[in-house]
């Protein structure tokens, strides 16, 4: 059976509006005034960082996470494919937007690598516990070894991946 995963509507417009705010707010000077030298610079500087960040909500939005028996596969504008045999690792991180790291604040990001391929998705992705716990259960099935950090983050989302595969940590 196959699951496809995709990110929320909500999400993407967000993303959508933080970029092109920032672009109009960037470049928006540089078409309509002749700043200083250094101002240029700097304001080119800006409009390129949020073109990037534009550039990849549009991916963003295309893309289609699809799970099944066989692999995973992130499709969109690059079509990238981690077959179950070929999956290496499984990493899933938690970063914090508070200094002292208590929960209330942050995202996930879960990085699949195969032989060849990585895919990785973040947390606002619909689904995101459900693709992590699948991932980390085909990891420990396959042998592959999740680091303490990732067990951890699993725990947070409810997932026990290594239940009734002793000695895989």
């Amino acid at each position: 059976m196959t699951r496809a995963y995709r990110y929320p509507a909500r999400a993407i417009a967000a993303d959508y509006a933080r970029s092109l705010t920032g672009l109009s707010l960037s470049a928006g000077p540089l078409l309509i005034a002749h700043p200083l030298p250094a101002l240029v610079w700097a304001l080119s500087a800006t409009a390129a960082l949020f073109l990037v960040y534009f550039l990849r909500t549009v991916a963003r939005n295309f893309l289609r996470i699809e799970l099944d028996e066989t692999g995973i596969r992130a499709g969109g504008m690059r079509g990238v494919e981690v077959p179950w045999e070929r999956l290496r690792s499984v990493r899933l991180r938690h970063y914090s937007t508070r200094r002292d790291r208590s929960g209330g604040g942050g995202w996930m990001q879960l990085d699949l690598r195969g032989s060849s391929r990585r895919i990785s998705v973040d947390s606002s992705l619909t689904g995101f516990a459900e693709l992590a716990d699948a991932s980390a259960r085909e990891a420990t099935r396959r042998g592959c070894t999740l680091d303490e950090a990732t067990l951890a983050n699993l725990g947070a989302l409810g997932s026990r991946p290594t239940d009734g595969a002793p000695g895989r940590a």
